[in-house]
């Protein structure tokens, strides 16, 4: 699942998608709070009297910034490619470490699991433009990293070609059954123009091998 800091940020909805065991790459805010290292954290022992406590106890332990986290790591953003685009290769420098989301934990909740924090600071920027949770595995490497969260593009210019060239946005009913095989259709359509693309970029790949032979 890939999404922008508008959706990223929102705690629930990252655990939501942990909850259904999809990986995801979220954009969020520089302000998102993490622990850098797991936190010496627990439950108080119940005291006997009243209703028994659930909320996690920290202590004097503070979670930090993402921004505090990659500012502190200004030598080690290291340059990185992920695509070629129409004004040639697509670069800028890119840091990541494993942390622990720190979602609500001022009111006891527990640490989140333990993500990827990919974070974007271009040469030619005072500080850091993007930061990404990543919930995907430990041994995912820098590069695999950086080509998955820049994968919106992908997304966004397929909606694109959904609106202008399928139609996506011309539906006109009120039933909620009616939008629906609307967009269903539209989706069909699109992944069938999808395939029949790759379907003669192979052919054209193919024949051009036995050209060559």
């Amino acid at each position: 699942m890939l999404a922008d800091a508008g959706y990223g940020e929102n705690g629930a909805f990252r655990q939501g998608l942990e909850e259904r065991h999809l990986p995801y790459a979220v954009g969020i805010s520089s302000q998102v709070s993490v622990w850098t290292a797991p936190p010496e954290c627990g439950v108080p022992d119940w005291g006997g009297q009243g209703r028994p406590t659930r909320c996690v106890r920290y202590g004097e332990q503070r979670p930090v910034s993402v921004q505090e986290v990659a500012t502190a790591q200004r030598k080690r953003f290291r340059l990185m490619t992920w695509r070629e685009g129409s004004q040639g290769p697509m670069r800028s420098r890119f840091w990541a470490s494993r942390v622990q989301s720190a979602h609500r934990w001022s009111t006891g909740a527990a640490p989140g699991k333990e993500v990827w924090l990919l974070v974007e600071w271009p040469a030619d920027e005072p500080e850091p433009v993007k930061y990404y949770l990543c919930d995907l595995p430990k041994n995912t490497s820098l590069r695999r990293l950086v080509t998955i969260t820049r994968g919106r593009w992908r997304i966004e210019q397929d909606y694109q070609q959904l609106k202008e060239e399928l139609g996506l946005d011309h539906f006109e009913g009120r039933s909620w059954t009616g939008w629906h095989h609307h967009v269903t259709l539209v989706m069909l359509a699109h992944l069938f123009l999808r395939r029949e693309q790759k379907r003669r970029s192979s052919k054209r790949a193919l024949d051009a091998a036995a050209s060559a032979a």
